[in-house]
Formats: C-alpha cells, structure tokens, sequence
C-alpha cells in the first residue's frame, strides 16, 4: 500500500489511467535488470528508477543494452529498441540487433528513454507483444511495428 510520501512521490504517474495507485504499487514491488555500460544503459537506469521499480545492473555486451522485467526483455542496439514479450527471443527476432556505441547523447538518451518506457509497459502488463522501434536522426525516421510472435528457437523454446 503506498503511503504518503509515495503518493506525493508519484502522483503525476498515478494520475495516469494506465498506472493509477495499483499500478505503482506493481512498480514499486517490480525488479528490472539493466545490462549493458555506457550512456543509453545509464539513463535508461535513472528513469525507471525514477518510476519506482528496483535497478539492478549489470555488465552486458558493448553496445547492447539489455532491460528485463518478468518474462518480457527490451534491448536497444544500433538505432533499435525490440520489446519481447515471450517469443521471440533475441536470437530468433525478425530484425536482429546490431550492437554499436551511441556517440551523439541525443541518440543515446533517446533509446535510453525508450528503453526506460518499455521496461515500465512491460512491468505494468502493458505490453502483451513484441516491439520493435527504429530511430534514423539523419533521415528524420522514428518508425514503430509490432514483432510477431514465432515458434521460437532453441534458445527461447526448449529446442522446438
């Protein structure tokens, strides 16, 4: 049960019909790993952190940042954020991520933000599928579509 301080903490967010006093309750009781270095895995950190939910990092692939949350895990490499919910897993993903540093902060933040957000859909039972968003600054492209479920692979199925 939230208390005072917490309310105050996070009205704004409980004011939203997707989180309400339940929903952060949920947040506050969820754990999010975040695996990976560097500035999107930093600020992907500070806000879900920032939400309510328990951060622990941990040390990840350069250039992939990796959020997982109950059964769903959100990656950002390369100008792409893919939400997984269930299958696929990243190996079998449609669109396979290229891990490689973000330089320009903007970017950087810009994934982290995305990042941050999915991790929090997900932990709220908000994403019932996979995800996938590219973000292209030099041609002004931020594009999103949904990512199929698949029969999964070795990986994500138990060899199926």
């Amino acid at each position: 049960m939230l208390d005072d301080t917490a309310i105050e903490r996070w009205s704004r967010q409980i004011l939203l019909t997707e989180v309400g006093g339940r929903g952060q309750e949920r947040l506050g009781a969820t754990r999010v790993t975040i695996a990976g270095e560097g500035p999107v895995a930093e600020f992907a950190a500070t806000l879900v952190a920032a939400a309510g939910p328990a951060v622990a990092r941990e040390v990840g692939r350069p250039g992939l940042v990796t959020a997982t949350v109950g059964g769903a895990t959100v990656s950002a490499a390369g100008g792409r954020v893919v939400t997984l919910v269930g299958r696929p897993c990243l190996r079998c993903a449609p669109d396979a991520l290229v891990p490689r540093d973000e330089d320009d902060p903007a970017i950087a933040q810009a994934l982290g933000a995305l990042v941050a957000g999915e991790a929090l859909r997900a932990a709220l039972g908000l994403a019932t599928e996979g995800r996938l968003h590219v973000v292209d600054p030099a041609r002004g492209l931020f594009e999103a579509r949904t990512v199929p479920p698949t029969g999964g692979c070795a990986a994500c199925a138990g060899g199926s």
